[in-house]
């Protein structure tokens, strides 16, 4: 009988190692089986073997089961759009492309059903990375790049949504693998990531199978469906992995040193194009090693790549972190380890962080007991604290507000506990023998710094203050019932918050544009406000109303920097097609001698015509060309004509007739003023003795553009030059700069506006600023925008969602006050 020991064999120039075991670095000198393998026993094999294969049943059926109605759910969706569409070759190609794949549906979902039982087989028995990366490379067709790219984007969206629990789930897969004598693996190898699911669809189709309409809905119909499956799967392997497969302990990370604050500019949270990798940033799930601080602009700390909007945004559950890409400890983990070594999990990270918060700054000096350890002291049930935060929703927000305006100096977390403990004596507690929980005191302190962070970024108005005052009670209600709130991208009081941040964002209220929009916000709020009990959609509704609004605005603000973009384009190409034709025009004037007639003609009705073949076709069309012949065959013409040369005069005239016609029509001639003009140019090649002489080109009478910069933000020239004073490191990284970059503009009464980079000029790179409304505010160059910077009238705000934003601001707040009690 063959040996169940390891042995080797050469195979190709390498050395393998066989077994009928899987392969594994730690097989290399004893059996899996022996006594001397710590922990790995026949029967822990033999559990660890019947847990794997349970969970891959129960994953496998739960995953397949996506596909179940899938092709005729989308049917259906595709039969009701044709019939409220007009686009009938449109709708016919998609209905003919659903119904092959619903004719499919038994081979389609096989074929899926094979991709993710080839997943688990491949993380049960690993290879050599040698054997996985031996894969060809070929290029993809624009189609097969567009469903990836949509495949790709609800990987993201499920991975940010599902961060949590599927980091506790590696971490104890983990730990199976371990009972099953398998090496560590990374987390891209779990079966279980929502990359598997996704990628077995897209190797589904082929490269002419998926209309841009039906890419649209099947995509949108596998991230509903495997957002409630992965959720429920997470859910239930979790539990049965914590029964008995603890967490590996991990090596500690090295703690990075703290980064002096820089002395220069410092934009606050990055630039559109950056929302990618980042020093010091979050990226997929994964706190980067570095001071988790805005990236130092000033010190040549750029991200890479990315794109303006909401691609990458910092993932940031109740844990504020994840796995550092070194495979290693996440830097919250780091921080927060108990003293054997130990990563804490993310609630227990959480609490560590908001229990030295609270140690700080809301009780400095105290150790802060907690609830139960107190002798005598009752710990409020959540139900009485939710009856207490009822209470409270129908009451005047006065005391919030002042707190979010910073009339009172206590952060809004002690403002809440202070009304919570009024309503408790109106309710008839005592709130000397009654204490809140551990997890109440977190939600309330997470509640009261998120809705802190907000408004101090985005209500400018003591109006939109006031709306954020307004959901401190209904908020506190959410966080006390549902935790999610700071870990599901799609939850219902996420999408409020979002849609009102983007409402207040910069809204001065000076147009009855924005004032129509802080009344929409206003109403959606008062919803919440008089209807919320314990039903979170009321969230979803309120979010909807508003964000219909905005929507509608952000249309109208599309169409108006359109146009704004479109007249600045327009004035910046014909500027530079005059200078091109002026250019060209004097390079012709100064090559010999010529008759007033001609020079008038070149300088007249010729010039205006270059300018606007130039302007319609551009200048390496063949029609600009054959514009540019004309004048010069004219020039030749009077060369022949100052040489007598009668005959060759005539019939080079005699050719030019259609193309002369063609110019006096781009001028808007008439027939009678374009017979005048060629009279002319005929009269003056008549005599050959006509006096000559070298023509300038003539200066054509036009205002002179006052810059955006110097008549807003009062930049002024230097030295007497043409020039302004700027840093050039500044404006190389202005020059970087996108479409969709946020920016704060500070008024000359101090007052602050939003603003964003709707154009940059092809041209001459300047950009395009506008406002709220889309309309106009600045055109300014890379270097003007520099010294604007500079001079402190205009800063760069961050791109990123304002949920993003707030929670990269509460980690910020929560691990500088940790730092501090370390």
């Amino acid at each position: 009988m063959e040996s169940q020991t390891s042995r080797w064999q050469l195979k190709d120039g390498n050395v393998w190692q066989t077994s009928r075991f899987p392969f594994s670095p730690e097989k290399t000198q004893m059996d899996d089986n022996s006594r001397f393998f710590p922990g790995h026993s026949p029967l822990a094999r033999q559990s660890a073997d019947k847990t794997f294969e349970s969970i891959r049943r129960d994953a496998v059926t739960s995953l397949s089961g996506v596909l179940a109605g899938f092709w005729g759910d989308i049917e259906e969706q595709v039969r009701l759009a044709a019939i409220a569409s007009h686009e009938n070759s449109a709708i016919y190609d998609d209905r003919i492309a659903i119904r092959l794949l619903n004719q499919r549906a038994l081979e389609l979902a096989n074929r899926y059903r094979e991709s993710l039982e080839t997943a688990f087989d491949q993380w049960r028995n690993p290879r050599p990375r040698a054997v996985i990366d031996n894969k060809g490379m070929s290029l993809m067709s624009e189609a097969q790049l567009e469903v990836h790219l949509s495949g790709q984007q609800i990987v993201e969206l499920l991975e940010h949504q599902l961060m949590h629990p599927l980091h506790l789930m590696h971490q104890r897969l983990d730990s199976l693998a371990t009972a099953l004598g398998l090496p560590r693996q990374a987390p891209e190898t779990n079966p279980l990531r929502p990359d598997v699911p996704v990628t077995a669809l897209v190797k589904l189709f082929n490269e002419d199978d998926l209309t841009p309409e039906l890419r649209r809905l099947i995509f949108l119909q596998l991230e509903k469906r495997l957002s409630k499956v992965l959720d429920e799967l997470y859910t239930k392997i979790n539990t049965v992995l914590e029964q008995g497969f603890a967490p590996r302990d991990m090596p500690m990370a090295p703690s990075a040193p703290a980064m002096a604050p820089s002395a220069g500019w410092t934009p606050d949270g990055g630039l559109a194009e950056s929302r990618g990798t980042q020093q010091g940033s979050f990226q997929q799930g994964s706190f980067q090693q570095g001071n988790p601080q805005q990236v130092n602009y000033q010190q040549g700390n750029y991200p890479q790549g990315g794109q303006a909007g909401y691609g990458q945004t910092p993932n940031l559950p109740w844990g504020f972190g994840g796995q550092a890409p070194d495979g290693g400890q996440s830097m919250a983990g780091g921080l927060l380890a108990d003293g054997s070594g130990r990563p804490l999990r993310y609630r227990e990270d959480v609490h560590q962080q908001l229990r030295a918060w609270r140690q700080t700054v809301l009780r400095p000096g105290s150790m802060m007991p907690s609830a139960a350890s107190v002798s005598g002291v009752r710990v409020l049930a959540p139900q009485e604290l939710l009856g207490i935060a009822a209470m409270l929703q129908g009451d005047d927000p006065a005391p919030y507000v002042r707190a979010l305006a910073g009339d009172d100096s206590r952060p809004l977390s002690a403002v809440i506990r202070d009304q919570i403990v009024s309503g408790s004596r109106q309710l008839g507690y005592d709130p000397t023998q009654t204490r809140f929980s551990e997890l109440d005191e977190d939600a309330i302190d997470l509640v009261g710094i998120l809705l802190q962070t907000l408004s101090r970024s985005h209500a400018t108005l003591q109006r939109s203050r006031a709306l954020y005052g307004r959901l401190v009670a209904p908020y506190l209600k959410l966080a006390l019932s549902d935790d999610s709130l700071f870990d599901q991208r799609a939850h219902p009081g996420r999408k409020l918050l979002e849609a009102l941040s983007e409402a207040c964002d910069g809204n001065t209220g000076d147009s009855p544009q924005d004032q129509q929009t802080l009344t929409h916000a206003e109403l959606a709020v008062e919803r919440v406000v008089e209807d919320y009990r314990d039903d979170k959609a009321i969230f979803e509704l309120a979010a909807s109303e508003l964000r219909d609004h905005l929507d509608q605005q952000k249309r109208m603000r599309e169409v108006a920097e359109q146009r704004a973009a479109d007249a600045v384009s327009g004035r910046e190409r014909l500027q530079h097609a005059r200078r091109a034709v002026d250019e060209l025009l004097g390079s012709r004037l100064g090559q010999r001698p010529l008759t007033d007639g001609i020079a008038e003609f070149l300088t007249g009705h010729w010039r205006h015509h270059l300018v606007q073949t130039w302007l319609r076709e551009g200048p390496s069309s063949a029609q600009y060309l054959s514009a540019v012949a004309v004048g010069e065959s004219l020039i030749q013409i009077d060369a022949d004509a100052a040489r007598a040369e009668g005959a060759r005069v005539a019939d080079k005239i005699l050719e030019l007739q259609g193309p002369l016609g063609r110019c006096y029509a781009s001028c808007g001639l008439d027939a009678v003023a374009a017979r005048d003009s060629l009279s002319k140019i005929v009269t003056a090649l008549a005599f050959p003795d006509q006096s000559r002489a070298l023509h300038p080109v003539p200066v054509e009478d036009s205002a002179v553009e006052v810059s955006d910069a110097a008549n807003w933000g009062g930049l002024r020239v230097v030295g007497g030059t043409d020039s302004i004073d700027y840093d050039l490191s500044i404006a190389a990284r202005m020059r970087r700069l996108r479409v969709g970059q946020n920016l704060r503009l500070i008024e000359d009464d101090g007052r602050e506006s939003a603003a964003r980079i709707a154009w940059v000029s092809p041209l001459t790179s300047r950009f395009l600023i506008v406002n709220r409304r889309g309309m106009r505010k600045l055109v300014v160059s890379p270097e003007e925008l520099a010294a604007l910077v500079a001079k402190g009238r205009v800063s760069l705000r961050s791109s990123e969602a304002p949920f993003d934003e707030a929670l990269r601001d509460m980690w910020q707040q929560l691990s500088q006050t940790r730092a501090a009690v370390g």
